[in-house]
């Protein structure tokens, strides 16, 4: 679960160090604090011991469980940087600045490597979101307790080298092993970068509901804006609403996928079925002229290359089974092309 984060200084080995701290009892708490039970805490922490290793995670240092009469854990781990992606696209939103398609690029191939090799492990993030996306440009010495660039200045909070940022992966609360099998473990929690079948409730998932995120952070990316693209995160069926009316009109795409006879009856019927006004009955090619994709029409030609849509609307597919992979969407002709 994510729990509240504090930049430290570990006096044993003199560094900086980020501290998340989370409670023990299992209910939910104020001030945007979320509590977990302690076989949450546990599980977080297989799950960075399983990806310890991959350059672009967080890296857990050690963890201090809860004392006599005490609910909190504390996870401490590397302290990656100062600002997370939703931070970066804000600040870039707010000057202006619109990443160019070769920036995404770059960014989302990052990206992709780092959740293809976390998949590797076997394991699942299911909270991809730019709040879980740390940003590194190497600008801080993590070994002082004021922070200095490499000239030995004081940081100050509007520096960002762009150009040498790294990207890292973290908030693994809800992350998990994949289980043998289809049928994997509930997720109750919905947010703007939740896949749809996450939202509707299905335990018939995999690591494509990662790349699902992705997707949805690409599509941030080329919007400009700092905002989720489907957000904010509402209640889970305005979320659907507009996810479905974006990549899926008319549900027909997720009703395809096997894993939908599956889904409980309640869920289904919150599925919106019209997205669109009814059009006469004319030729289906004439039809898709006249309307477009959806998608396509948000993020026009002159915004995002063919090669690049491909990528987009490869992970932004509503039937899982379809979605492309992390390890797929690398080997696409646009991270060859256009991320040099």
């Amino acid at each position: 679960m994510n729990g509240e984060v504090f930049k430290a200084w570990d006096t044993k080995e003199n560094r900086i160090v980020a501290v998340k701290r989370l409670s023990g009892t299992g209910t939910t708490g104020g001030d945007d604090l979320i509590f977990s039970g302690l076989q949450e805490v546990w599980r977080e922490c297989r799950c960075l011991r399983t990806c310890d290793g991959i350059p672009s995670v967080v890296k857990l240092l050690d963890k201090v469980v809860p004392k006599v009469n005490s609910d909190d854990s504390f996870l401490v781990m590397e302290y990656a940087g100062r600002l997370n992606l939703r931070g970066y696209m804000q600040r870039r939103a707010r000057r202006r600045r619109r990443f160019s398609e070769a920036e995404v690029c770059r960014i989302m191939k990052a990206l992709l490597e780092g959740v293809s090799s976390v998949h590797g492990t076997g394991i699942m993030h299911l909270d991809i979101r730019p709040e879980n996306v740390i940003l590194d440009d190497g600008t801080e010495d993590k070994t002082e307790r004021r922070p200095k660039n490499k000239k030995g200045a004081m940081i100050q909070d509007g520096e960002l080298k762009e150009d040498d940022i790294v990207y890292k992966i973290g908030g693994f609360g809800i992350s998990r092993k994949k289980e043998r099998g289809s049928k994997q473990s509930e997720v109750t929690i919905a947010t703007a970068y939740s896949a749809p079948e996450l939202l509707l409730h299905s335990c018939e998932y995999d690591e494509r509901a990662d790349t699902w995120g992705l997707g949805c952070i690409m599509a941030d990316l080329l919007s400009g804006t700092g905002m989720p693209t489907f957000g904010p995160d509402d209640s889970e069926e305005k979320i659907m609403s507009k996810v479905f009316r974006v990549v899926d009109p008319k549900s027909k795409k997720i009703k395809d996928w096997a894993g939908y006879s599956g889904i409980a009856a309640e869920w289904k019927s919150k599925l919106p079925e019209k997205n669109k006004p009814k059009l006469p009955r004319i030729a289906a090619g004439l039809k898709t002229k006249i309307l477009g994709d959806p998608l396509r029409r948000r993020f026009p030609f002159w915004r995002l290359s063919s090669a690049g849509f491909e990528v987009l609307s490869g992970l932004l597919e509503s039937n899982p089974a379809k979605r492309l992979t992390a390890a797929e969407a690398l080997e696409k002709p646009w991270f060859q092309e256009d991320c040099q």
